[in-house]
Formats: structure tokens, C-alpha cells, sequence
């Protein structure tokens, strides 16, 4: 049987016969590495009880000469603990390691160095391997330590070349590089399959676009323990990987900081031959050497120019390359195609039918057949971007879209021999604050849905909620009809949702990213302009409706002598008209009906004209 040897760090000798020694089973020979010139025969079993400084010679030394190293849980080895031990407790590291096969695993070096655990390349926001996965307090603790730091963040371009030659070129704050993660957060939710003998090297890329961006992950990691790969990190393994960003920068290897400028990261497959328990498992992961990279989300082309060597911003700024489909979309929809007026006159026919006989599954079809939504969520961008040529476009597209709506609406209403304010053409004619609520929510998830591939099919929810076509085609009826009052209330409700859905639309794509404040500005101001103008009869509105709900909620269920009052409706005009239902055990006169009247005017103080339904009910 081979010898075994304890390599000791110098400064631990004095507590090497009480804390060390005693937990070996077989014989065991000390040696103090402070000259780090030992020797030992090929084939012997090393234990190496050394700081983190120390390790990384007598690993050297090991693939040199051959031995059977195991790597000991020293007070100063918190790096050599992490990538070839993972036992916190000396004892079961020491059990573990009498027990244990040799086996054969990968050695990973950067710019020639052994690489311990891991190496940190600019801001790492702690994504680095740990022992084990934390707890709800040191979560949270862990999260505010990252937030106070965001502010200081500023990123860097950089470019990473892989052993297949592949080159990806980003604007990252930070990189972690890691032989392999076991037993930690990481391990489980970022590089699930990384080995200590995978024969590849781990790089995570930390590439936000914004504050938002790291803000939402901190604050998401905080509160819930797992959590997915967030899309500001990048992944790329293989088992080379050259880093450069064109001049000389600071790295952190297991705790030690240089420099230099270009890191080349290369791994050795099977070169140290390591007695290790089942806390570090030793799998053959010979199928596994693929080399990937998963960096599609990271900034890139001219998007990296302009984040690089800037304070990161609070909301994340695209470039134009990275949302051409987004923007060759928009000008499709501004486009007054023959299908998009088809679908205007088609939609208005069937929202004026539906109308007609106050029928909602009908004009709800109409809602989704209706094309509008496309011009004014490219209005909006136009506005974000000011960009002319779109902004004449999808101006071009709406109004042409408002007056084909008005005129088949009108024509509709000169066909259909009813001139009856049914109750679905009576719901649009009362626009208040709240359709205008309606229309900002509705406005700010269509943008969402248009900017985001995954939410499209969301459009025709956002389609119905806002309800474009109706208020359209009431307005056409009422134009039909020479009627000002249904018209105004029904166009005034139309702009209610255009300008909400353009002022929220606009101001969602800034907040995307897809138009700098600089210059969304001057359209925002414009877009909310709009909003205040509208706001302006939608506040009285509002306040006559509330007024109304105030009338109805006293009056409702009011006893007076054996008369009850029920199902009361009010109009706050001038006088006040009251609309409601009389339930009485008897027959009213008309002396009855003025006390009834009297009654109300008292509760309410002020004239009412009452529109009453006597119902008689005895038991």
C-alpha cells in the first residue's frame, strides 16, 4: 500500500496534534509545505490541510509527480473548499477521503494559473459558487448588498472567443468563470450540468440593459428561493475561451486580484488524480463535451457601442437593429391597405347592426374584426421616435380608417328604419375618467403586446377592452340621424381612447426601451396634451356620474309610509330627472304621488322631475 502523507500549512502546526491528526484511521505521515520542494513516490495518498495561497503549488506538484491528492477543508481554503472538497466539516472530509477511489478530473487555468473555484471579471453581483443555497434572511440581505451597488455599475465592452472559434461580443458588467458549480443555487438553476470532469470551462456573462433590469432580479431573488436564468446573463461553455475589451483590466482569481490584458481560460481534462468523497461526486460526463453559448439576449451589434463605458441606465435603451421586425411591423399597419379598409367597413356594418339590437356578442365581434388598433399603437411609436414618415403614415391610415367607419355607420343608419337610442348605443354616449382609464391600461398592453413576440395573442383582448369601432359607429348613427347629442358623446368617447391609448402606448415603448427620453419627449408632450383636452369634459362627466350614483344609492330602498322606492335611476341635469319604481300595498292618487315627489326633493334638496312605475304589492 502507498504511503500517506499530511502536507500541513506552517502557521496550523501548533493545533495539528489536537484538531488534525486525531481523525486519521491509517498511518499518517506529516510534512510542513513551507518550501513547497516535497516529494513523494508516484501513487502516494497526499492530504493537503493548506490555505488557499498554497493549494494551488501543491496541485502542481501533484500532476507532476503523480499522487493521490485530497484537498482538506483548511480555515483558509474557502476557494479549494468550493471546487475539490465541498465538506464544511474536517472530520467527514478526512473519513471521506480514506474511503475513497482515486479518480481522475479536469484542472482549469487562467493565463497559466490553476483556477480554485472561480474567477471574477468586473461587477459578479455575488453569482458566484456557494456551498449551499441561503436562506429568506440572507437572501434578502444578499439582495439590498447588490442593489446599493447598482448605481456604480457601468459596463464594459467585451469579446469572448471559444475553443470552435465562435466570438461574441457584448457590453457586460461582469463575468464569473467557474470549472464547475456543485451543491449550490447555481448548480441547480444556472449550470445544472457542470462537472468537476465535464472538460469544460463555465462562463456567466452579466449583461443588464438597465437598472430595472438588475432591480427586478434582486428583488425577485430575494423573496422567492428559485428562480430562473434571468435574461441579462449569458452562458457560454467550452473548454477554451479567450476574453479581451482592448486595453488592460482587473481580475479576481479565488480572491486574488491581477491584471492583465487578454484572460485565456483553458481547461485540462483528467489531470489531477483526486481522493474525494461522495460530497464532490465524480461523474463521466465524456458525452457532455459540446461547447454552447446561450447569448442571444445580451446586448449586441449597435446596441453594445451604446451602452458600453456608460453609467447603466435606469431603463434599458434598444438599437434600431434590435427591433427592425417590431418597426417593419408598425409601417405595415400604417399602410391603408385594402384589407384594412375591408375590415373597417366590414366591423363598422356589423358594430351598427349589433348596435341596432343591442346585441354584445355582436359588437363584440366587431371589436376583434376591427383593424384600428394597428395605426395608433404606430402612431404612438411614431410619436416616441419622432419619426416623420411613420407619423404621416399611420395619421394618414387613422383618418382614413375614422372616415370609413363615419360613413358606413351613416349609411347604415339610413338603411335600418329605427331611430331608437337602444341601450348599447345609450352606453357610449356618457364617456367619464374611467373610459379614459380603459383606454391608458388598454393602451400601454397593447404596445406590450406588439413589443413582445410571446404577448401578441393578447391583441384581441386589448382589441375588445378598448373598444374602438363602437363609439365610431354611434358616431356615424348620430351624424345619420342629425342627432348632435348621440354624435358629440360618441366621438367624444373615441378620443377619449385614442388619445389614451397614444399617450400610453407612446410612453410604453420609452419605457421599453425603443425611443431615448431625449427624444420621446417632445411626442409625449404632444400625446399628453391630448389627454388633458379630453380630460376636460370627461372630469364633469365624471362628477355628474358620480353625482348620479350619490342620488340613486340615497334614494334606493327609501321608505316612505308604506311606499318603498326601488330601482332608481337619476339624470343630474337640470332639474334633476328621476326614473324609478314605486312599490305601495294600495293605489296612489295624485296627492299621493306630489307627497312621494315632496318627499324626495327633501331628501335630496334641490327640484326633480320624477318619472315613476307604480307597483302594487299585497301580502
Amino acid at each position: 500500500m502507498a504511503d500517506s502523507f499530511l502536507l500541513f500549512d506552517i502557521q496550523q502546526k501548533d493545533q495539528l496534534a489536537d484538531d488534525v491528526l486525531p481523525y486519521f484511521e491509517e498511518s499518517i505521515l506529516p510534512r510542513a509545505w513551507d518550501d513547497q520542494t516535497l516529494t513523494f513516490a508516484e501513487g502516494s495518498r497526499v492530504y493537503a490541510y493548506l490555505s488557499d495561497l498554497q493549494v494551488p503549488a501543491a496541485i502542481e506538484a501533484a500532476i507532476e509527480g503523480g499522487w493521490h491528492l485530497a484537498i482538506l477543508p483548511h480555515p483558509d481554503a474557502l476557494y479549494a473548499k468550493r471546487g475539490f472538497c465541498a465538506q464544511s466539516s474536517l472530520k467527514k472530509a478526512i473519513q471521506d477521503a480514506e474511503k475513497s477511489e482515486a479518480k481522475q478530473v479536469d484542472i482549469v487555468r487562467c493565463n497559466g494559473d490553476i483556477l480554485l473555484s472561480s474567477l471574477v471579471l468586473g461587477e459578479s453581483f455575488n453569482l458566484i459558487p456557494t456551498a449551499k443555497s441561503l436562506g429568506f434572511i440572507d437572501r434578502v440581505k444578499l439582495g439590498w448588498h447588490n442593489i446599493t451597488k447598482i448605481r456604480q455599475a457601468c459596463p464594459k465592452k467585451m469579446t469572448f472567443i471559444t475553443a470552435n472559434e465562435s466570438t461574441v461580443t457584448t457590453a457586460a458588467l461582469g463575468v464569473v468563470i467557474a470549472g464547475h458549480v456543485h451543491d449550490s443555487w447555481l448548480s441547480k438553476h444556472i449550470l445544472p450540468n457542470s462537472h468537476i470532469n465535464d472538460g469544460m470551462c463555465h462562463a456567466m456573462i452579466i449583461a443588464p440593459r438597465s437598472v430595472m433590469e438588475l432591480l427586478r432580479f434582486f428583488i425577485m431573488t430575494s423573496v422567492i428561493k428559485y428562480y430562473s436564468l434571468p435574461s441579462f446573463l449569458g452562458l457560454i461553455k467550452s473548454t477554451t475561451l479567450t476574453i479581451t475589451n482592448g486595453d488592460k483590466f482587473e481580475y479576481s482569481i479565488d480572491g486574488q486580484t491581477r491584471k492583465a490584458e487578454t484572460l485565456t481560460i483553458e481547461t485540462e481534462p483528467e489531470q489531477l488524480t483526486l481522493l474525494v468523497g461522495e460530497s464532490l461526486p465524480i461523474i463521466n460526463a465524456s458525452s457532455a463535451k459540446k461547447e454552447q453559448i446561450k447569448t442571444t439576449r445580451l446586448p449586441s451589434g449597435g446596441a453594445v457601442s451604446e451602452i458600453a463605458s456608460k453609467p447603466l441606465a435606469f431603463i434599458a435603451h434598444a438599437a434600431t437593429d434590435e427591433f427592425k421586425d417590431l418597426y417593419q411591423l408598425l409601417r405595415d399597419n400604417a399602410t391603408a391597405s385594402s384589407a384594412f379598409l375591408t375590415l373597417m367597413a366590414l366591423s363598422t356594418l356589423l358594430a351598427s347592426v349589433g348596435l341596432f339590437a343591442s346585441s354584445a356578442p355582436v359588437i363584440i365581434g366587431a371589436m376583434i374584426l376591427a383593424p384600428l388598433m394597428g395605426p395608433i399603437i404606430s402612431l404612438s411609436m411614431a410619436l416616441a421616435r419622432q419619426d416623420p414618415s411613420l407619423l404621416t403614415a399611420s395619421a394618414r391610415t387613422l383618418s382614413i380608417g375614422i372616415l370609413v367607419s363615419l360613413g358606413f355607420s351613416s349609411i347604415a343608419s339610413f338603411i335600418i328604419p329605427m331611430e331608437i337610442t337602444t341601450p348599447e348605443i345609450a352606453a357610449r354616449l356618457s364617456p367619464s375618467l374611467l373610459d379614459l382609464g380603459v383606454a391608458v391600461i388598454s393602451g400601454i398592453a397593447g404596445a406590450y403586446a406588439h413589443a413582445r413576440v410571446g404577448a401578441a395573442k393578447s391583441l384581441a383582448g386589448v382589441a375588445i377592452a378598448v373598444a374602438l369601432v363602437p363609439p365610431l359607429s354611434v358616431t356615424g348613427i348620430g351624424i345619420g340621424w342629425l342627432d348632435s347629442h348621440v354624435a358629440w358623446g360618441a366621438l367624444l368617447l373615441f378620443l377619449t381612447n385614442l388619445a389614451g391609448i397614444v399617450f400610453a402606448a407612446a410612453l410604453t415603448f420609452l419605457a421599453l426601451g425603443f425611443a431615448p427620453f431625449t427624444r420621446a419627449k417632445k411626442g409625449l408632450m404632444i400625446a399628453f396634451i391630448g389627454v388633458v383636452l379630453v380630460s376636460i369634459p370627461l372630469i364633469f362627466s365624471f362628477l355628474r356620474l358620480s353625482q348620479e350614483a350619490k342620488i340613486m344609492q340615497q334614494l334606493e330602498g327609501k321608505e316612505i309610509g308604506q311606499v318603498v322606492l326601488r330601482e332608481v335611476y337619476a339624470r343630474a341635469i337640470e332639474p334633476i330627472e328621476i326614473s324609478l319604481k314605486i312599490v305601495t300595498p294600495e293605489t296612489l292618487n295624485s296627492e299621493k304621488l306630489d307627497k312621494i315627489k315632496d318627499s324626495i326633493e327633501s331628501q335630496l334638496q334641490q327640484k326633480v322631475v320624477m318619472e315613476a312605475q307604480v307597483v302594487i304589492r299585497r301580502e
